[in-house]
Parts: C-alpha cells; structure tokens; sequence
C-alpha cells in the first residue's frame, strides 16, 4: 500500500513537472515571437521613415530648398610666380657658364677636365632641383590662392537651376535598399498591391529625374508619398505620427501645384493639412514641450495658408521650409529610436551595396 502511495507521489510529480515545463516554455515562446515580432515592426518603421526622408529631400531639391541658412564658396586669388621663374633662369644661365668653361680649359690637364664636368654636373643638379621647387611651390601657391567665405543662403537668394545631377545620384541610391525593404513590408501584411504598386512608382520617377522633367517629377513624387503615407498608418498604431504623416502629406501636394499657379488648389490642399493637424491639438494627449511645438505649428500651417492668398511663390516656400524643418523635428523627437535595429538596417545596406548608403539615422 505504501508502495503504491509512494508511486502515485511520484506520478503527481512528474506530471506537475510536465505541466510547469510546458507553461514556462509557452510563455518564453511567446515572450521570443512577441519580441522578433517588435524588431520587425521597429525595424520596419525605421525603412519607411528612410524613404520618407529621401523622398522629401527630392521634393525640396525640386525647388533648391535647404535647411541650412549658410553655404562655403570659394574664390581664386591671383599669384605673383615671377621671382620662381628668376631663380629657374638664373640656375640655366649659371649651368651654360659651367660647361663653357670647362670646354675652354680642357686643354690645360685632365683633372682640370674633370674638375669642370663636375661642376657642370652640379650645375645640372641644382636646374633640376629648382624646376621641382618651382612645381612644388607653383602647387602650394594655387592651393592658398583659394579664398574661402562663408554666405547666407535663402529662399530669395538661391539659384534658380535644378542641380539634376545630385537629383539624379539621390534616386539611385534609393534602389539600394528597396529589396531589403519590399521583403520587410510583406511580413507584416503589407497588401502585395501596394508594394509592387510603390516600387512601379519609384521607377516612374526615376524616368521623369532622367529625363529631367521637374513637373512629371513632381507627380510622381506624390504618388510615391501616399505610399509611404499607407505605408505608415499600416505599420503603426501611433496617432501622432499618423496625424504627422497626413499632415506633410496635403503640404507636400500642395507645394507640388506651385508652378502650375493653381492657388485655388494649393490653398485647399493647405487647408486640409490644417484640418488634418487639428486633430492634435484637441484629441491626443501630449506633454507641454509637443504641445507648444505642436501650437507653433499650427501657427505656421495658419501662415502657410495665408500666403496662398499673395499667390507668390517664393513668399510660399519661405514659409513652406520653415514648416517642414519643424514637422521634421516633431516627427524625430516624438520616437523612441531603437539604434540597434535602425544599425542592422543600414548594415544590411551596406553590405548589398558597400559605400553607397549614407549615415542618415
């Protein structure tokens, strides 16, 4: 009977063993699939936000819009190489007296002979070594004739000519990345239309840069947009960001319409990013410092609309970089940015297409 007792014990703590294993390996599983499945989602938001950049880079290219308010240029100063070229044709002429004299003393005795090619062998040496001098030195003179000065640099200052060549680079480099992309929308159930849909996008654009067409470029830019806008609020849960991306999104079309002069449009595109913002400022709780940047916003989208109304290009994008530049930096600061996955992402880029991929994170 004790036997028996002492067998069934066993058997209850086996079981109960069994049972405890399996319960933590459920939980451990789940814990690892929840955690690959939030790696996947971060790295994810990381790609999209990538080309959300590269794309809004290429829209303020269209129109010669940077951030930075200063630029280097340079300016050459003319040098005074006369005093070289004296010393040159004095070690020439000095070589020709050596050598005459040599010849005109040969007769006296060989060593006098050969004291004198000796002489004239140095006198050979040291043209050489002047001419080297002189390229040297003519190098290092173009070098510090450079002057360097540092120029503020506006909307209303800037040049007028597209810089299609450093469009042309942006875009390419973009490719570089799309596959790793493409494989990582569809683990998270991205429809396949969409994807193929952008990619098909991205090629059109490239068509239009290459053939230098700023308003099919245009277009294309933002068709590509509301991609990465779907893109966005099919990846993310987060209102901020998605008022955030809606927002640019109807600043983006309208900035695009500038040169068509259609400021009815532009006007109503800016008003829907009004009303789309608006949303933030009523219905998602955030703290005091996104909520004054979050007011100053709205201010400046005010603004933008009330430009329209001069119907000046210009006076729009004055205004119109101002408000990316600070869009941008609501966006960036309002995320928690996991680095390690944002680094996996740009070395798998790297790898695909070593030196080809800037530091952008």
């Amino acid at each position: 009977m004790k036997n028996n007792k002492k067998i069934i014990y066993s058997i209850i703590i086996i079981i109960s063993i069994i049972v405890i294993g399996a319960g933590l390996y459920y939980v451990v599983a789940n814990n690892e699939e929840k955690r690959e499945n939030e790696l996947i989602e971060e790295k994810i938001s990381s790609e999209i936000d990538y080309l959300e950049d590269k794309i809004v880079n290429l829209f303020n290219k269209m129109n010669q819009i940077e951030y930075e308010n200063y630029k280097i240029s340079t300016e050459k100063i003319e040098g005074n190489t006369s005093s070289s070229e004296d010393d040159t044709s004095s070690n020439s002429n000095g070589s020709s007296s050596s050598e005459s004299s040599g010849q005109e003393n040969k007769t006296n005795s060989e060593s006098q002979d050969t004291n004198n090619q000796s002489s004239g062998n140095q006198s050979s040496g040291q043209q050489e070594n002047g001419q080297n001098n002189q390229t040297q030195q003519s190098a290092e003179e173009k070098e510090n004739n450079q002057k360097y000065t540092l120029q503020a640099e506006g909307v209303l200052t800037q040049e007028i000519n597209i810089d299609w060549d450093s469009i042309k680079i942006e875009v390419e480099n973009i490719y570089t990345s799309i596959p790793t992309i493409t494989l990582d929308l569809y683990q998270i159930n991205i429809p396949q239309e969409d994807i193929l849909n952008f990619n098909k996008q991205l090629d059109n654009l490239t068509l239009a840069i290459k053939d230098e067409s700023k308003e099919k470029a245009l277009t294309e830019l933002v068709n590509i947009y509301d991609y990465i806008a779907k893109f966005t609020k099919q990846s993310t849960t987060d209102e901020m960001k998605i008022i955030g991306i809606d927002t640019k999104q109807n600043v983006l079309k309208a900035y695009s319409k500038l040169d068509s002069n259609d400021w009815t449009s532009i006007s109503q595109d800016v008003q829907t990013a009004i009303d789309s913002f608006s949303r933030l400022l009523t219905d998602i709780k955030i703290n005091d410092e996104k909520q004054y940047k979050s007011n100053k916003i709205y201010v400046m989208l005010n603004e933008l609309k009330n430009s329209t109304e001069k119907q000046d290009t210009k006076l729009f994008l004055i205004k119109y970089e101002k408000l990316v530049e600070e869009l941008n930096q609501l966006w960036y600061n309002n995320f928690w940015v996991n680095w390690i996955v944002a680094g996996k992402f740009r070395k798998e880029l790297r790898e695909e297409s070593p030196g080809s991929i800037e530091q952008w994170c």
